[in-house]
């Protein structure tokens, strides 16, 4: 399922969610576009043989997808398409629900990918290429680099849990 977030508030033009605070100011640069945001709902489980505790995803799950200016309702698992503004892209608040289950929640940021990308390609380089990557991410403009965020995986906890063996998590 992918679905596109939708502004709460009723005059937003072009899916340009932060336009207000832009104009009231703040430092958010023009909307980029979107950036696809996953989420994933999973229960922790005993295997039955014994061993190990697992997680096992759960589908059809009812989660709330929630940021500054927009909001999105989806069944798990679910692609969300949500504005893009880089740097300045806002924190995303997942709440889930489904019977059987106490509501979860599970907060996300967006995170740079740029300096991740750089980090991940230094690391063949041995310490003097991370140490060249960090100064690298340093002196470069933040403003210029590309943003975005990581899957959501909520983790669902059954109704008295707290009395099983595997407990919550």
């Amino acid at each position: 399922m992918t679905v596109t977030a939708k502004p709460t508030a009723s005059n937003i033009q072009n899916g340009d969610v932060l336009a207000p605070q832009r104009r009231a100011g703040l430092d958010i640069p023009a909307l980029h576009g979107t950036e696809i945001v996953t989420v994933r709902t999973y229960e922790h489980t005993k295997k039955k043989d014994g061993g190990f505790v697992t997680s096992v995803e759960l589908e059809n799950v009812d989660c709330v997808l929630e940021s500054d200016g927009f909001t999105a309702s989806v069944k798990t698992p679910a692609e969300v398409r949500v504005p893009d503004y880089g740097y300045a892209s806002r924190p995303i608040s997942a709440k889930c629900n489904a019977p059987g289950f106490k509501t979860s929640y599970k907060n996300a940021s967006a995170f740079n990918r740029t300096m991740e990308q750089r980090m991940s390609s230094a690391g063949s380089g041995g310490f003097a290429g991370v140490v060249v990557v960090a100064l690298i991410n340093a002196a470069s403009d933040i403003k210029k680099h590309d943003f975005g965020y990581r899957p959501i995986g909520v983790t669902m906890n059954r109704i008295g849990c707290e009395a099983s063996k595997v407990k919550c998590r």
